[in-house]
């Protein structure tokens, strides 16, 4: 018996086929069987009414999927936006294999008018709380951050996905070195979570001036706004089989100062913005927030001595030349960086000292070990709180 649809190539079936099992066109005897009456209970009762009711729910469904869309959609629009969200971070984190943030730490604005210095951190408040809706975090998590902000006159704080246990350790560190240096608030932006190019380029970084707002116009025309901030690497902060481990095992041994922690490299960040901040009251400046056609050169200038690390190398030297009056002994540049931690003896591609992190490793030894510091920090740390 052959199937009687032409474009089924009238394949060969079995006779008491009601349906093609090919094309699923009836059949002769199919269609005689479907017509006579004494058979439509056995198709309202069998498995054709199955498949309908199986349609019915599929549709009620999809209609019901659809009608919450459509409520979350005029609701408002960022819970959907959380839904994409949600869906784009577990993408990336099957594709990297760890867990990053879509908190984007580089966002750059032209053409914005900004009149003073309360306008200038308001878009940086802005540039963060617009991003909300790509955080997962619990309330816990939210009202550390707001605590922060608060307590120290911070801006923006932004853990983003951070657990709870890791965002109070976080904010242990930053209680305590504001304890240890009272003087220090007013200059810093936002403490923010972030991504890497490479995953492991660093585990905290301070930035003294990230351009932030009217980047490359004209300062006559347009005031501009910078971001003093402290970066926290995804890598290291978001995914727990880091933090479990001991951080020497990715440092190596000695590299920071002794009970370095994940955690405490943030103390050693701060450092670097507490030194950062002894060069702005040097030249009578609070902050370098809202920069103006007026102090625009300063800000440049300062930015610069910064970077270059002559200011640093000048407050290394006279504490090292103070540790030589005070214990009457020689002892080279070198050797008295090395004594905080080897990366307070770091070098650079010249062969030079970078002095910054020798100041950096001085205050991270004075936040873990206080007054048990060793000699050549505390030399640094009375310099510092002098400069405060």
């Amino acid at each position: 018996m052959k199937c009687l649809n032409t474009k089924c190539n009238a394949n060969e079936i079995e006779k008491d086929d009601n349906f093609c099992y090919l094309c699923g066109h009836w059949t002769a005897k199919g269609y005689t069987f479907m017509k006579e009456k004494q058979n439509y209970d056995i198709i309202q009762k069998g498995n054709v009414a199955k498949q309908n009711s199986h349609l019915v729910i599929l549709v009620c469904l999809l209609s019901l999927l659809f009608g919450i869309l459509t409520l979350v959609f005029l609701s408002g629009r960022q819970d959907l936006f959380r839904v994409v969200s949600y869906i784009k971070k577990q993408a990336f984190s099957h594709l990297y294999g760890y867990q990053t943030t879509l908190i984007n730490t580089n966002t750059q604005y032209s053409n914005i008018r900004v009149q003073n210095y309360d306008e200038a951190i308001s878009l940086i408040k802005n540039d963060f709380s617009v991003q909300n809706y790509n955080c997962f975090n619990s309330y816990n998590v939210q009202f550390i951050e707001n605590t922060i902000e608060k307590d120290y006159d911070i801006p923006a704080i932004s853990f983003c996905d951070m657990s709870i246990e890791e965002s109070e350790k976080i904010k242990q560190v930053i209680d305590k070195m504001y304890h240890l240096f009272p003087n220090i608030k007013g200059a810093l932006t936002n403490i923010t979570i972030t991504n890497t190019e490479k995953k492991s380029e660093y585990i905290a970084r301070f930035q003294p001036m990230y351009q932030f707002v009217n980047v490359d116009k004209d300062i006559n025309n347009y005031n501009r706004v910078n971001k003093t901030q402290i970066l926290l690497n995804s890598y290291y902060f978001l995914n727990k089989n880091m933090l479990t481990k001991n951080i020497e095992e990715v440092t190596g041994e000695n590299w920071y100062v002794k009970d370095a922690t994940w955690e405490s490299t943030i103390a050693h960040e701060m450092g670097h913005y507490i030194s950062f901040l002894t060069l702005l009251k040097k030249y009578s400046l609070e902050e370098i927030t809202f920069v103006t056609k007026d102090n625009y050169k300063l800000i440049d200038a300062i930015v610069n001595e910064f970077n270059e690390g002559t200011y640093s190398k000048e407050l290394v030297l006279e504490a090292l030349n103070n540790y030589q009056n005070k214990y009457q002994v020689q002892i080279d540049e070198e050797n008295f960086a090395n004594s905080i931690s080897l990366y307070a003896g770091f070098k650079n591609q010249k062969n030079e000292i970078v002095y910054d992190e020798t100041i950096a490793e001085a205050i991270h030894d004075y936040y873990l070990h206080e007054d048990a510091i060793c000699p050549a920090s505390k030399e640094i740390i009375e310099i510092l709180k002098t400069r405060l």
